[in-house]
């Protein structure tokens, strides 16, 4: 019987999902990610969309945890925010 490279489906990443193992645990996201789920964002007027039309919103406190990380670390674009 030749050998025969077969594809294994049982695999199911390559790289692990968790993001603590990309970021270091000294780096200010993280302060700003605590920060952040510590607030209560009903009670500062954080307002939720809630619509069944388009695409799906993204959360107010991730939005929150984007754009204080990126007045944190002088990136005012959004292209280099994203790249950060």
């Amino acid at each position: 019987m030749p050998r025969e490279i077969r594809a294994d489906y049982t695999v199911q990443m390559l790289f692990p999902l968790s993001i603590e193992d990309f970021v270091p645990h000294d780096h200010p996201a993280w302060f700003i990610c605590e920060l952040v789920d510590c607030l209560d964002l009903d009670e500062l007027g954080f307002r939720q969309r809630i619509s069944e039309d388009g695409r799906p919103n993204y959360a107010s406190d991730l939005l929150l945890k984007v754009w204080l990380f990126g007045y944190m670390e002088r990136i005012r674009s959004s292209r280099r925010l994203e790249k950060a």
